[in-house]
């Protein structure tokens, strides 16, 4: 049988020999061996049960409490248990991500954060499909569209919608017409990112920008509000396109 001295099952293991020794010491794990001198050898069933031990307190398995089921859980069981807890942590990190992106999305349209709109959105996560459903009276197909599909502030998708209202607002600040070039322009992206997300569903699209003009309707269903101003621009913007270009 290979032993391995307290230095060497340690380093194989990602430990401190002084951890070790503690574990020897309240006797969650004697070393398989040990001579007169002191010197401890651990055995490859050793290092098995150290990595249960490990594997355990990633479970934040109190040490008291390690000692009880030690030898009444095998190793699967313990990484289908470490894997679930891996997904759960997983799914934290996904959330911290896609918050992190609606701070620098905010920051992006108003130039500093803006709590009063943005908390809600972070707050709002729970019965968001459902409530497009609701709300709208959508089929299941159609809040599929939203839920997966739109540009919410917390995905990197909504960077050409940031970059719309952007274009939007220096056109407000500068006091150019929806009927200007500049506008006319905005009105044509906006269509064609319109197409782009919601294809033949006209109706959806339509009841779509008729909440979008409500800014808490919008914060129910996890979007960002948009001014008022700039939702107008949009809306006088499209009706002089289809009006006097697109035709």
């Amino acid at each position: 049988m290979i032993y391995f001295s307290t230095g060497q099952a340690a380093k194989k293991l990602g430990l401190t020999v002084r951890t070790l020794r503690y574990y020897d010491q309240i006797g969650l794990l004697h070393p398989s061996s040990k001579a007169e001198n002191g010197k401890r050898s651990y055995s490859e069933t050793d290092l098995v049960t150290l990595e249960k031990i490990t594997l355990l307190k990633n479970l934040a398995v109190p040490l008291r409490d390690i000692e009880l089921i030690l030898h009444q859980v095998s190793i699967d069981e313990l990484l289908g248990i470490h894997q679930q807890k891996l997904q759960q942590k997983a799914s934290e990190i996904q959330r911290a991500l896609e918050h992190t992106h609606t701070l620098r999305n905010s920051i992006k349209i108003e130039g500093e954060l803006n709590w009063k709109q943005l908390l809600p959105l972070v707050d709002n996560e729970t019965n968001v499909k459902s409530s497009w459903m609701d709300l709208l009276s959508l089929s299941l197909e159609e809040s599929e569209i939203l839920q997966h599909d739109l540009p919410k502030m917390e995905n990197a998708s909504a960077d050409k919608w940031i970059s719309m209202i952007k274009r939007i607002q220096l056109c407000l600040k500068h006091q150019r017409a929806p009927q200007s070039e500049d506008g006319q322009l905005i009105a044509a992206d906006i269509l064609l990112l319109s197409a782009e997300l919601f294809g033949q569903h006209t109706a959806l699209e339509e009841t779509f920008w008729d909440i979008r003009k409500s800014p808490e309707a919008s914060s129910s269903l996890n979007l960002y509000p948009i001014d008022s101003e700039v939702l107008q621009f949009i809306e006088d913007a499209i009706i002089f396109y289809e009006q006097h270009v697109k035709e």
